[in-house]
């Protein structure tokens, strides 16, 4: 039981870890999109929500591969909804 226990709050802390790198990207992606496009922060402020994705894929002959993590925040709550 206790492993289990254990198990679990290292899973628990892992996903937060990604989280937290994935809430990371996003501000850095936000922040090189506003200084190449200084319009897009006033549209994004007046939308509903908005979504950042970082998309990481390999091409190697035939082989494709992709994975990738992203982040979705509601502008009316200022929240990543659940």
């Amino acid at each position: 039981m206790a492993l289990l226990s254990a198990s679990l709050c290292i899973a628990a802390d892992d996903n937060e870890g990604k989280r937290e790198k994935t809430r990371k990207m996003s501000a850095e992606a936000l922040q090189d999109l506003y200084k190449l496009e200084p319009t897009s922060q006033a549209a994004i402020q007046k939308a509903a929500g908005y979504a950042v994705f970082d998309n990481m894929g390999v091409n190697v002959l035939l082989l494709s591969t992709a994975r990738g993590s992203g982040l979705a925040v509601s502008n009316k709550t200022k929240q990543e909804p659940s």
